[in-house]
């Protein structure tokens, strides 16, 4: 009986805690801003692009900026002469394809579809070392502030990487890979330029969890890792669509997309990681929470990143100029 009043003690305490505005508007920052990569090339990684265009569109559709989200595409399926369904991609294979299912188009946060769903970096100038360029803001001084993230330590960052990859490494190409030691390194030159305050690296890929080996709270602190695969565990595409002859998505990135499509408003990270964990996948989930250092992510709400709290705007980007400053 007491360990029976203690067990509703602490989920009534959970549920508290979710609620309390206290909770929620502390995680929220005024920018937040998204990395999303698709590493692979060809037609045949049709999937890897959609994932991409996907989550940029939900990002839309939350209310986050189109200035502070950065697409990086390796291929980019939408005009490819073998797409049957050209200048559109689509995320569900074989089902009944609307101009609402379509991630090539930009969906705003007032509903609209009207824009196609452009990218900052395309085809071969996404490499590993445009990542890191991107993370640690080492940009060649002629890039426009619209190809560049420029987070700081009170921004929520939200990165995104998808391809195929192997233990401890992503593939860029079939050429180049981008290894776990350096994402370590560029989140750690994140930290150190003040280029974060909460960070979180969503990866999908055969064994995501290699990824994550070298972060850890000291150099990388508050960066919550989620991956598709555990170490030594392949990843799996979606279903092939027969008029394309490709896979649309992969299982994980779908299934995520499609529950944060239909999450509640005051969904948390917790929902969203136990969600995925009872998901289809055919791979085992894995979160790293050693270099977050402490369990109170699962309590953050997903719009601290995906959006924001009701009754607020994030600000504009850029900021407004200041009278009389060059």
């Amino acid at each position: 009986m007491r360990l029976h009043s203690l067990c509703c003690l602490l989920a009534a305490a959970t549920v508290t805690a979710r609620k309390d505005p206290r909770n929620a508007t502390r995680w929220f920052a005024d920018d937040t801003w998204f990395v999303l990569v698709g590493a692979s090339r060809y037609f045949a990684n049709y999937r890897h692009a959609a994932n991409v265009l996907a989550l940029r569109k939900f990002a839309r559709a939350a209310g986050v900026p189109r200035e502070r989200i950065l697409v990086l595409l390796a291929e980019d399926p939408t005009l490819d002469a073998r797409n049957p369904r050209r200048g559109q991609v689509f995320l569900h294979a074989n089902g009944d394809q609307s101009e609402k299912d379509d991630v090539a188009l930009d969906g705003g946060a007032d509903g609209a579809f009207e824009e196609f769903a452009d990218a900052d970096y395309v085809g071969d100038e996404v490499t590993p070392e445009l990542v890191r360029v991107v993370l640690s803001g080492r940009h060649d001084p002629r890039t426009p502030r619209s190809k560049r993230l420029e987070s700081t330590d009170t921004s929520n960052v939200f990165v995104y990487l998808t391809g195929h990859g192997g233990d401890e490494f992503l593939k860029f190409h079939d050429a180049d890979e981008l290894s776990a030691n350096e994402v370590a390194d560029a989140l750690a030159e994140m930290r150190a330029k003040r280029r974060y305050g909460r960070l979180v690296l969503m990866v999908d890929t055969c064994q995501a969890g290699s990824l994550f080996n070298y972060l850890d709270a000291k150099t990388t602190p508050r960066v919550l890792g989620i991956a598709s695969a555990k170490v030594g565990e392949n990843a799996y595409a979606g279903s092939s669509d027969a008029d394309a002859g490709v896979a649309y998505a992969d299982r994980f990135t779908e299934a995520a997309v499609e529950w944060l499509e239909r999450a509640e408003p005051d969904a948390t990270w917790g929902d969203f990681a136990d969600a995925l964990d009872r998901a289809p996948t055919r791979s085992t989930l894995t979160i790293h929470d050693g270099a977050w250092a402490t369990a109170d992510w699962r309590t953050m709400p997903l719009r601290a990143f995906f959006g924001a709290p009701d009754g607020h705007r994030l600000s504009a980007w850029p900021p407004p100029r200041v009278a009389g400053a060059r």
